[in-house]
């Protein structure tokens, strides 16, 4: 909120006042015109605040004086803000911020927000969807809103490249699509997700029933002695929070090098005197002109010498960078979008043949099972809970498709409905289904595992 004396108040209930009272018949003003008026004379004569808000608390607190200043010079009053300070802070969110999306973005409970059109915008949270009474001013504005937090990441959308995917600072994904890709009456539409910098624990994952120990003690058995694996699932389902958790579970050790879209991984580990104690490389590709992508980021890996690669999310030609480095004796952890483990093995299939490389099929399958021996699989459940649904070895090629054996397995027994007939509970467990082939076994020793080690799983 704008701090502002009373007297100021005062003033803007007065000028106000003295509207509704005039004979003269002049017509109230709307908020855009009062955004309009402010903007021109702020922009004209201050635009050194304008510029340094971006970097300086005491330059956004000048901003906010200024408005409150000029309002109350031109008598300016909006029917929807009861107060002057109200109507400061939008001005000033729609001059300096992102508007009506501004106290979304702040807002720790909020896990996306999804932009449909001008007038059309939902923010999404842990256990609910809802669809805000807000709305930009008009389509043009929606479209300069999202230019702006696309350009905060080094990104620039307009008419000749109108799909953009950039960041608003660490931890926050935009994908926004402008004019002439949608109807220009729509404005834009964009998907703004947000991952939240606190790092799920063990515990917190054991007392929600996404996991058992065993499976947890199994996967950082894994990632610390040689096995790569891949973390699959739709949208939501958490693979970026498991990929980070997984992360953490690396022996202090190990060379990390991890590369993003944008920054969501916070793995660095910062002793009392500010010095890193693990041993972590982190890069972000780049969009716009000369762009850097994840695989060429990838190839630039191998010469960082790391023990472990983490391509944040595999979705195009890194792919087959990845699944090279896999079998040259790099752990690799990744995540994809897929609809089963197995799936997951056909999606990295066609993103390594998009590359168009000249290998069969089957051969490339062969190769991603040498790379990815196991397969993560996260479901979101209807209500709500995220489990590690699946805990898949692939073992083998045979006509084309992948042949393996299921691990571990979360089994639903029952669905517990409310009186909508919506589903409120899930009751299931996990399962031990098999043990480990021999392969894997062999593989795990030869990584550095101890017999006492392997006992329990074997």
């Amino acid at each position: 909120m704008v701090e502002v004396f009373n007297i100021n108040d005062l003033i803007y209930k007065l000028n106000a006042g003295q509207k509704s009272e005039n004979n003269d018949n002049r017509k109230e003003r709307t908020y855009k015109e009062v955004l309009d008026t402010i903007r021109h004379v702020i922009s004209t004569n201050h635009s050194a605040e304008l510029i340094n808000i971006m970097y300086s608390e005491e330059a956004k607190e000048k901003l906010k004086n200024l408005i409150v200043r000029y309002l109350n010079q031109n008598k300016m009053s909006v029917f929807e803000c009861d107060s002057i300070s109200d109507l400061a802070d939008r001005i000033y969110e729609d001059m300096a911020g992102f508007g009506i999306l501004s106290k979304y973005i702040t807002d720790p409970d909020v896990e996306e927000i999804n932009v449909n059109a001008w007038n059309g915008i939902e923010v999404i949270y842990p256990d609910r969807v809802e669809l805000i009474d807000k709305t930009f001013i008009n389509p043009d504005d929606c479209m300069d809103k999202l230019k702006k937090m696309v350009w905060l990441g080094g990104s620039i959308v307009d008419g000749s490249t109108p799909i953009v995917d950039s960041f608003i600072g660490d931890g926050i994904r935009i994908s926004s699509i402008i004019p002439p890709c949608v109807d220009k009456h729509t404005g834009g539409v964009a998907s703004i997700r947000k991952q939240k910098k606190n790092v799920i624990t063990r515990e917190i994952m054991i007392e929600y029933g996404s996991a058992i120990e065993e499976e947890l003690d199994f996967l950082s058995l894994c990632v610390n002695n040689g096995v790569s694996l891949a973390i699959a699932g739709s949208t939501g389902s958490g693979k970026t929070t498991d990929l980070s958790y997984l992360i953490g579970c690396l022996n202090s050790k190990k060379r990390i090098y991890t590369i993003e879209d944008t920054r969501e991984l916070y793995i660095a580990k910062i002793n009392e005197k500010g010095i890193m104690e693990n041993r972590v490389v982190q890069t972000v590709t780049r969009n716009g002109v000369n762009p850097i992508t994840m695989d060429d980021l990838l190839k630039k890996s191998l010469r960082f010498d790391p023990n472990v690669i983490i391509p944040a999310e595999m979705r195009g030609e890194e792919a087959i960078t990845a699944i090279e480095a896999g079998r040259t004796g790099h752990t690799i952890i990744s995540t994809l979008h897929a609809n089963s483990a197995v799936d997951a093995y056909n999606r990295i299939l066609s993103m390594c043949v998009s590359t168009g490389i000249r290998l069969s099929e089957n051969k490339l399958l062969e190769f991603i099972l040498e790379a990815v021996p196991l397969i993560l699989f996260k479901r979101q459940l209807p209500d709500g809970r995220r489990v590690y649904d699946e805990i898949f070895e692939g073992l083998r090629v045979e006509n084309g498709k992948v042949v393996g054996k299921t691990l571990y397995k979360y089994e639903i027994e029952d669905n517990v409905y409310d009186d909508n007939g919506n589903i409120i509970e899930v009751i299931g467990k996990h399962c031990r289904k098999n043990s480990m082939s021999d392969a894997l076994l062999s593989r795990l020793k030869y990584g550095g595992a101890s017999n006492e080690m392997l006992e329990a799983f074997m």
